[in-house]
């Protein structure tokens, strides 16, 4: 219920329909669980667009043969290799990103005259979302660094990957590494793209449709995030992971430029198949589990 009967908060349960963690410990609690079963089940399907965005010449172009490579060559471990400092990195960006997500969108949404019951713009949520996104992801730059060099073979465990990179860079420049702008770049675009479409396609089957709000509802909306998000965020996915193994330009412009001048336009969506298919599985994963979790931190 409303803690106040005048309160048209866009997070009360009658607003969106489901009961909502109330507060932003409860909400970035949340995030980082969800988002940690998300990346434990789907961890080997990233490690697989990873490898196919530095795979060396020679190396298998598809989905399938790169993962029975690196099996053959690391052992299921292989498809594992940058677990640990992928779930430090979920826990501390969605935490955030989730945290801040629902305040910046009311926010938004209020500033604008949105009422109580109405469908949020699209535009306003992706706004919410591309900021909230691009917070989480300045914090938990290093650990972003860290897992994409493990999965493109680094050795060594998240300590040792860490320490290289601060040996590299020093401490303030984890924070301030040549990537960090592609990431933000990237992040707010991805987000910008997932969350918008995951609140605006829950919206409009729950506000318009009428549709009871169930499990349904959430896979659906989470397979339209991961779609949307696929398609706005490959190119840019591919030249942040180039930029962060040292393979490409000072810039995100020069290296999508440096990439479609030597492979082809197209070769900037080498890796849209497996992004997609670790989009799709993930998005559901994280929704449907963001869901539950903040409904049981809602009742405790």
């Amino acid at each position: 219920s409303k803690q106040d009967g005048n309160d048209p908060s866009p997070d009360t349960p009658q607003e969106k329909g489901v009961p909502m963690a109330p507060t932003l410990g409860r909400r970035m609690v949340a995030g980082a669980l969800a988002s940690c079963t998300a990346e434990t089940g789907t961890m080997w399907l990233d490690t697989a667009k990873v490898r196919l965005q530095v795979a060396p010449k020679g190396a298998p172009t598809s989905l399938i043969g790169i993962l029975l490579f690196v099996v053959q060559n690391e052992g299921i471990g292989g498809l594992y290799g940058g677990l640990t400092p992928a779930l430090v990195r979920q826990a501390s960006y969605q935490s955030i990103k989730m945290g801040t997500f629902d305040p910046i969108r009311d926010n938004i949404a209020t500033t604008i005259g949105v009422k109580e019951g109405e469908v949020t713009p699209f535009w306003v949520l992706a706004l919410a979302g591309g900021l909230a996104g691009s917070l989480g992801t300045v914090i938990a730059t290093p650990t972003e660094i860290a897992k994409v060099r493990m999965q493109a073979g680094a050795e060594g465990g998240v300590i040792a990957t860490l320490k290289n990179l601060h040996d590299e860079v020093g401490l303030v420049g984890m924070w301030l590494h040549p990537s960090v702008i592609p990431n933000v770049q990237r992040s707010f675009v991805v987000n910008a793209a997932e969350l918008a479409a995951y609140e605006y396609t829950k919206n409009v089957l729950v506000k318009k449709m009428k549709m009871e709000e169930t499990i349904l509802v959430h896979v659906i909306a989470s397979v339209a995030s991961g779609l949307m998000a696929a398609i706005t965020s490959t190119p840019v996915d591919m030249a942040k992971t180039r930029m962060m193994n040292g393979d490409c330009g000072a810039s995100m412009v020069h290296c999508l430029a440096e990439v479609a001048q030597h492979a082809g336009i197209m070769a900037l969506y080498a890796s849209f198949f497996a992004t997609w298919m670790r989009l799709a599985p993930w998005n559901v994963l994280n929704f449907v589990s963001l869901e539950r979790y903040k409904k049981f931190l809602a009742s405790i």
